[in-house]
């Protein structure tokens, strides 16, 4: 980005992005629902009274951009998945200890005595009455199944990806052009959204009722100027195509909202906006409070480290310009 000038600032602070926001928004809640009717219909453990379609990004604080992603988690209130997504983690241990033990036997065969390898075959054969359950449901057939569901409901110049972790939908006809819809399938409970880890063997928890209490706090204490740097810094980093990243949502907002009241007073947007970037790189912001967990700092906390250095890089390069 060669130049960052007054108007560019202003231009998208006060950018009118809402109707279109809300009904791209309102489509997404459509297809989704759609798509938990169609599976509820075989799937006794998955309902539309059971799930959750959560906003996660900038979507949340209400400062969408043309620019933006719509980035969702789809939660499941249901033990049942929760139960599968850890026997189907179990499974592959198994599995895996399986095949190890049937490779070192193999080898020990040639030396072993008639009796011992009578001993050994007998003990290769429990180990292979490991069932294989195909049945089970699990987070990643349960995807399989949303792609399946979301492309029925959609026209065909639509197209859905399956990632890891999440489908990305991007359909010309049905959402606009440019517009991409990142959904990421979850378990649901109570306000917790949990995503199994494998290498954990265990859900990592996720809840956004303290950052909406705190954002709230924040739009009260200076206003709309808040939501308008959410925007006005979301944009500048995605138009800063070197680093090749997606902003982390919840780290700008830990940034913006351990940042001093003061330095958001004023009417001029291009100052406020200069303000703020001066003090973000004169200040250690690594000892800041994490949005989501006020507990940790914002390098302590799993959901604000992502992409952290690349921020960085990006707001000492607007400093220098």
């Amino acid at each position: 980005m060669k130049e960052i000038s007054r108007g560019l600032i202003e231009s998208i602070a006060n950018s009118d992005n809402d109707d279109f926001v809300y009904e791209t928004d309102r489509k997404v809640n459509a297809l989704v629902s759609l798509a938990v009717e169609d599976l509820s219909r075989s799937l006794p453990f998955v309902s539309v009274n059971n799930c959750v379609l959560q906003p996660v990004n900038e979507l949340f604080c209400g400062a969408a951009t043309p620019e933006s992603e719509y980035v969702y988690f789809l939660g499941f209130d249901s033990p049942q998945l929760q139960l599968n997504c850890m026997e189907y983690n179990d499974f592959w241990k198994k599995l895996k200890e399986r095949f190890i033990y049937a490779w070192n036997a193999s080898k020990k065969q040639k030396r072993m005595s008639k009796r011992k390898r009578r001993k050994e075959e007998e003990a290769m054969e429990k180990a292979m009455e490991y069932k294989i359950d195909t049945k089970k449901y699990n987070m990643d057939t349960l995807k399989v199944d949303l792609q399946k569901a979301f492309a029925k409901n959609l026209s065909q110049t639509s197209l859905v990806y399956n990632y890891d972790r999440f489908l990305k939908v991007i359909g010309r006809d049905d959402f606009g052009i440019k517009t991409q819809i990142f959904i990421y399938p979850c378990i649901w409970h109570d306000t917790d959204f949990m995503f199994f880890i494998n290498r954990k063997k265990g859900f990592y928890k996720i809840n956004f009722d303290t950052r909406a209490k705190l954002l709230d706090e924040k739009s009260e204490q200076v206003g709309d100027i808040f939501t308008q740097m959410v925007m006005v810094f979301n944009s500048l980093f995605r138009a800063t195509l070197q680093y090749g990243a997606l902003p982390n949502e919840l780290f700008l907002e830990s940034l913006l909202y351990n940042t001093p009241n003061e330095l958001f007073k004023g009417k001029d947007l291009y100052e406020v906006f200069l303000k703020i970037v001066n003090y973000l790189n004169l200040t250690d912001v690594s000892k800041f409070k994490s949005i989501v967990n006020p507990n940790l700092t914002v390098i302590e906390d799993k959901a604000t480290k992502n992409n952290q250095v690349a921020f960085l890089k990006f707001l000492n390069s607007i400093s220098k310009l």
